[in-house]
């Protein structure tokens, strides 16, 4: 399978690769939502009412940035090729963890992970000859209690300061998790057997 990946991120590029897929890079840009209220306006701006239909809260916001990053690719790609986009959000208590913006933000979100359980969700848009295909997975994550100092520890290697609620499972934060329901390669950025049966659907 041949695909345009609208990605710049070397893990989504590395689980396509685990595949045998090949995927041209072409990162798309699109300025993100971070909320609902602001998702549902770009959804009704586009009139894209029922392709989102399936979707809400956290889930809407993941799908509308990996719709918005597949298209600004397929912009200048076309979609002759299947065109990828992703976006994975951490979600605590209904409160959406974002990349942290420095060391302070980074500490404060594992700490508030620390010994709880949270949601990964994948937004995964396909676009391919006119065609679209959204997707939203889900996967549980729960954390050991982790103590401050072994925090700041982890922060100090520098992996969470490019991450969603500021851990990478694929890297050193794998040891911070206590147990996770679900996707694997989701809590990476891209769910590999969703990705396969989407595209299966989609260019048949």
């Amino acid at each position: 399978m041949h695909i345009i990946l609208a990605s710049a991120s070397p893990r989504r590029r590395e689980l396509i690769h685990q595949i045998r897929w090949e995927g041209d890079i072409e990162p798309g840009h699109f300025p993100e939502v971070t909320n609902e209220k602001e998702a549902l306006a770009f959804i009704q701006k586009r009139g894209l009412e029922t392709e989102f239909a399936p979707f809400s809260r956290a889930g809407l916001v993941c799908a509308v940035n990996a719709f918005g990053k597949a298209e600004d690719a397929a912009s200048r790609r076309g979609d002759t090729i299947p065109v990828v986009g992703a976006d994975t959000i951490v979600v605590l208590e209904d409160r959406v963890l974002g990349k942290p913006g420095n060391r302070e933000e980074a500490f404060s979100m594992l700490r508030s992970l620390s010994g709880k359980t949270h949601v990964v969700k994948t937004g995964m848009a396909i676009l391919y000859r006119g065609k679209i295909n959204l997707s939203v997975t889900a996967t549980k994550v729960r954390f050991r209690h982790l103590k401050e100092e072994e925090i700041r520890k982890y922060i100090e290697t520098g992996e969470p300061m490019d991450k969603a609620g500021a851990y990478g499972i694929q890297g050193l934060g794998t040891l911070l998790v206590d147990s996770i329901s679900g996707s694997y390669d989701n809590v990476v950025g891209l769910p590999l057997t969703v990705l396969y049966e989407k595209m299966g659907e989609i260019v048949g």
